[in-house]
């Protein structure tokens, strides 16, 4: 596994029970001599009481590249989402190109741009498949093979 570094946002309040005491309290429990089938509910319980969420944290990494013309190209990838940044080919401004691989990775992904959504992340809806559309991916846009992503409000 790569070294990282974490730089915190905002600096969190001190939860009244110690990360220190719930790894303390977590390897108890593991190695004790018959942990039990409430083990995994009891590490939950610990977790609670430290007020961190139980999420999967991403594997993030982020490596620097160059186009066939030598022009320089920020690559990160995260998963299911990479994201590009490199110069607009006719001028001095940023291109910066999100893809995601799934329309799951696509509902939940928020873009900000100086304070301001540019796309809310939100829990994705099941879709029903249109059989008019046929096995094509439901935001491309066929006519030309490009991708058409549109974001409408109803679908929060």
């Amino acid at each position: 596994m790569a070294d990282r570094t974490v730089t915190p946002l905002r600096p969190r309040a001190r939860p009244g029970y110690t990360d220190t005491a719930a790894l303390n309290d977590i390897h108890a429990l593991l190695t004790s001599a018959d942990p039990g089938g409430g083990t995994l509910a009891d590490i939950g319980e610990i977790m609670a009481r430290t007020g961190r969420a139980l999420v999967p944290a991403r594997d993030i990494t982020a490596s620097c590249t160059e186009t066939a013309l030598g022009w320089p190209v920020a690559c990160v990838d995260a998963g299911q989402t990479a994201v590009f940044i490199r110069q607009a080919p006719a001028g001095t401004g940023l291109v910066i190109e999100i893809c995601t691989k799934t329309d799951t990775e696509h509902a939940a992904l928020a873009v900000t741009l100086d304070g301001r959504p540019l796309h809310p992340g939100r829990r994705p809806r099941p879709r029903t498949p249109d059989p008019a559309r046929g096995p094509h991916r439901p935001d491309s846009n066929h006519a030309n093979g490009t991708p058409e992503r549109t974001i409408r409000h109803d679908q929060r």
